[in-house]
């Protein structure tokens, strides 16, 4: 149990485990062909390598551990052949076979000789476990996959050489990187007295190799020592200070140097300069790296700022594709926003190549960025199984366009709303995923801004629509307005020369034709009233409506219109009560306009109240305002709908009101013309029976005091 626990026999276990898990990888997210399949069978050989380490590591004595060593050296020699198999798959060539159909025979060979002592003679003791005696033709098999292993480096260069694709060309750095780990391995091994490392320097091969082959856009070199010498310039610049700071209190006394508050404050200090350091050494660093195109990054950087005051969403993209095609130097930029109808079409582009594009809602690669939210690039096209499926039209319009790089536009609510296509970079070389963070920062706020522009173009859109309805219902009404006046003056005019011919005479027949005459005048005139409501309710909504207010005595202006209510409440039986002080201030107000206030007022009142009923019109004078109170003795107004029925065309719940004649269209109007006039209008507290409409209007002294303050 104690073995067991041993790092000298759990370290090959390890190995195993990674090593297994590593084909899995490759497996799931690597291009299936065939260099992968023969990668796969590497990294078999290594976990086989390390499960037989394992047993030979374990094992209680130097004849098993040596039975072992036998076996484990077939999976650790076939690494060679295997990896010198997957250059020559990897870069197509195959002028090479002789090569590797001998590579493959010495593995055979290796294997029939493994029971012998010509591989492995047996096992001794070391201060570290077992160590191997190899015998005649153990060094020179190894110095021969030590060979293949050389060999598929010079395929690997040999292939760096003539590709023009930095991808390429940064997935076979990665690749002769890793070679290094095995030879060094190797060397260590056969010429040191340490421990063996050949089995961890083969696993970080195998780690490398798999990171190349799984991986489209790897790590960039220039980025990696880029980012690590932001860190070794902020190192520098907290490292000196403190090292002076620390250099100085070193001549004082010892008893102040240990005074532990010093280093405490010390770090007090570093943490508040850490960040701004941070930035200066950044903003450093990226322009001794990315001199050419700093300017345009800042640019970019403050872009939102720019666009806060900009509404229209196309203005925004022919600054946002010129930006970002000049900040990471992409050939062509296409910025593509969701339309009214759901599909996508380009608005702004930068660039040479400005061939039209769209996608349709439901595009495959739409609902694809609609999930992930992640940029996507060309390549993934052809090995994510989701985007097979994609439209012939899709596939040529983006071939078309070269697209590279495709950057999602997400709102906060995590909605697509655009989608920014980027091409190849003008140096061919890949974009990093500096270039992706930046995009996609970039992108996250543009979305705001174009969320913001669409929602205040669709507020412009739907303003300017209601105004042209507003508009067009005015003139609609006007027009019948006209077309109703026309006829209905000639039919007033002639009941009322009907009427007076008739007057005096009390002949039954004749006084017949004159109650007609006078039902004819009396209806015409209704209906007149009606259109002149309709005519008012369109100026009022449309903002045609005009006040000319001016000093006015109130108390004449009620008394006159109240007179031309006597005969209306006559008919119904109906009490007028009149309560106006015998002398008012002056408001100011339109007359005109007063009376219809009144004339609305009264006629309700009469209308909804009873025969044999009292109706109250009251003034009283109050602070700076003359309120007027007409009081009825209709049904109460429930208090829910006190504020509703100044809504226009809104009629009562109530059954017995709802059948009265009108067009719920009075108080309304009475209410626009009162606040016009710098009034107010309400239903107050109830009376003993029945409703008080209060209208207020202001003093003319009110008024004149406050224009001159």
């Amino acid at each position: 149990m104690n073995l067991l626990l041993n790092s000298y026999v759990l370290s090959p276990l390890t190995i195993t485990i990674v090593s297994f898990v590593l084909v899995g990888v490759v497996w799931r997210w690597a291009r299936r062909n065939r260099s992968t399949l023969i990668f796969c069978g590497l990294l078999v050989s290594v976990g086989l390598w390390g499960v037989f380490t394992t047993l030979m590591r374990a094992s209680p004595d130097v004849y098993v551990a040596a039975v072992w060593e036998r076996i484990l050296v077939i999976p650790a020699f076939a690494i060679y052949p295997f990896f010198y198999h997957f250059t020559i798959s990897y870069i197509n060539v195959r002028r090479q076979r002789g090569t590797l159909v001998t590579s493959y025979l010495l593995l055979l060979v290796l294997a029939a000789l493994a029971p012998t002592d010509w591989i492995v003679q047996g096992m001794r003791r070391e201060h570290y476990g077992y160590a191997a005696n190899l015998g005649p033709l153990g060094i020179p098999l190894f110095a021969a996959g030590l060979l293949l292993l050389l060999g598929g480096a010079y395929n690997l260069l040999s292939r760096y050489r003539i590709t023009k694709s930095y991808v390429e060309k940064n997935r076979i750095v990665y690749l002769l990187i890793a070679i290094f780990f095995p030879l060094v391995g190797a060397l260590v091994d056969a010429f040191s007295p340490l421990p063996p490392v050949a089995i961890w320097s083969n696993l970080v091969f195998c780690i490398i190799c798999t990171i190349a082959i799984g991986r489209y856009h790897l790590l960039d070199v220039r980025f990696v020592i880029r980012r690590s010498l932001v860190y070794l310039v902020i190192s520098a610049m907290i490292a000196l200070p403190y090292a002076g700071l620390l250099l100085f209190l070193t001549r004082y006394p010892q008893s102040q140097r240990e005074l532990w508050w010093v280093d405490a404050i010390a770090l007090m200090i570093m943490a508040i300069i850490l960040r701004p350091l941070y930035s200066l050494a950044q903003q450093v660093v990226d322009r001794m790296f990315y001199r050419s195109r700093y300017d345009h990054l800042r640019s970019l950087h403050d872009f939102s700022q720019d666009t806060r005051s900009i509404s229209d969403p196309a203005e925004i993209g022919k600054s946002l594709v010129r930006l970002i095609g000049r900040a990471v130097q992409a050939s062509m930029t296409h910025l593509l926003l969701m339309s009214d109808y759901g599909d996508f079409q380009v608005v702004a582009c930068d660039g040479d190549d400005s061939t039209p594009l769209s996608l349709a809602a439901h595009s495959i690669l739409l609902e694809w960025l609609r999930i992930s939210k992640n940029p996507l690039h060309r390549q993934d096209l052809d090995i994510v199984p989701q985007l097979q499926s994609l439209s012939a039209k899709d596939k040529a319009g983006l071939v078309r366009t070269k697209a590279e790089l495709f950057i999602p536009i997400v709102t906060k609510q995590q909605e697509l709303i655009g989608l920014l296509i980027l091409g190849e970079k003008s140096s061919e070389r890949p974009y990093s995923e500096e270039d992706e963070s930046l995009l996609l920062t970039v992108a996250s706020k543009m979305a705001v801004e174009f969320e913001n522009s669409r929602l205040y173009a669709s507020k412009e859109r739907a303003r300017r629509e209601l105004e042209k309805e507003i508009a067009q219902k005015t003139e609609f009404l006007h027009s019948v307005a006209h077309e109703l006046k026309t006829p209905l003056t000639a039919v007033i005019s002639s009941s009322e020369i009907l009427e007076s011919e008739f007057a005096g005479d009390a002949h039954a027949e004749r006084e017949k034709l004159r109650q007609l005459a006078q039902n004819i005048s009396r209806s015409a005139w209704k209906m007149n009233n009606r259109v002149n409501e309709l005519l008012e309710l369109a100026r009022m909504q449309s903002g045609t409506i005009t006040v000319l207010p001016a000093t006015l005595n109130l108390g004449p202006v009620l008394r006159e219109t109240l007179s031309q209510f006597q005969i209306i409440f006559q008919e119904k039986d109906q009490t007028l009560l009149l309560d106006i002080p015998d002398s008012l201030p002056l408001v100011m107000a339109d007359k005109d306009r007063v009376e219809q206030i009144l004339t609305n007022l009264l006629s309700n009142a009469s209308k909804f109240s009873p025969n044999d009923t009292t109706i109250a019109v009251r003034v009283r004078v109050q602070q700076e305002s003359v309120f007027t109170i007409v009081e009825d003795s209709a049904p109460i107004i429930p208090y829910n709908e006190r504020e509703r029925i100044f809504e226009p065309y809104y009629r009562s719940e109530d059954d017995q009101r709802k059948r009265l004649p009108g067009l719920g269209l009075g108080l309304a109007i009475s209410r626009k013309l009162v606040e016009l006039q710098k009034g107010h209008i309400w239903v107050g507290g109830n009376t003993v029976r029945g409703n008080k409409f209060i209208f207020s209007l202001p003093l003319a002294d009110a008024k004149r005091t406050a224009e001159r303050a």
